[in-house]
């Protein structure tokens, strides 16, 4: 598989996505259609943090497993993150503190580099994911309670639109579609696959991407 030039990444998020401060730009994606009146009325803000760690044998993505107890998406693969508490004074800081929290990650000892456009899930949650670049001797300090596990895959096969299968299903009465990207026995799918989707479709055009 092609390696993804960190480098070249980088510098396409720093022009074509929100930078880490000021007003967002991008317009909101997701699953919207599947709220309601009350349940629009009612999103609840929430942030992720991608965070790419420089490993010798290319860049990687850090992922978790949500353990089967959570009340929303458990089980799923995800990308550590969670609701912007009181305590927070953005999207930010509480993509921060929760990778601090679920998986060890020091604030002080990663880069920020910018954010993706928000994704509204079915769930009713309003996600922004933030894009930090990690140590590349960093270790995951998985917290029992929040992640069941945790994993790396490859930013090259993530940012491989060949790799992303568009899938369907029937839910809250409608067809819904959604990607799925499985890599290694892990079945990415469902809000982690459709922002890694809406980041790749932001970043790359037709031919750019990793061969």
């Amino acid at each position: 598989m092609a390696f993804v030039d960190l480098d070249d990444f980088l510098a396409r998020a720093r022009l074509r996505l929100d930078p880490v401060t000021g007003e967002e730009r991008l317009a909101e994606g997701g699953d919207i259609e599947f709220l309601d009146a009350d349940g629009i009325a009612g999103i609840r803000r929430a942030a992720v943090l991608v965070p790419i760690i420089p490993r010798a044998g290319g860049p990687a993505v850090l992922l978790t497993h949500r353990p089967d107890t959570m009340p929303t998406h458990p089980g799923q693969v995800a990308f550590p993150g969670g609701k912007v508490d009181p305590i927070d004074a953005d999207e930010i800081e509480a993509a921060l503190r929760e990778a601090e929290e679920e998986v060890g990650i020091d604030p002080d000892r990663i880069e920020l580099i910018a954010r993706g456009a928000p994704y509204i899930t079915g769930t009713g949650f309003r996600i922004v994911p933030v894009l930090a670049v990690l140590h590349e001797s960093f270790v995951a300090r998985p917290d029992p309670v929040e992640v069941d596990s945790v994993f790396e895959t490859p930013l090259s096969f993530l940012m491989k639109a060949a790799n992303h299968h568009r899938q369907q299903t029937s839910w809250k009465g409608q067809v819904r579609h959604y990607y799925e990207m499985p890599y290694d026995g892990h079945r990415i799918w469902g809000v982690t696959a459709g922002i890694i989707r809406a980041l790749y479709e932001r970043l790359y055009e037709p031919g750019e991407e990793a061969a």
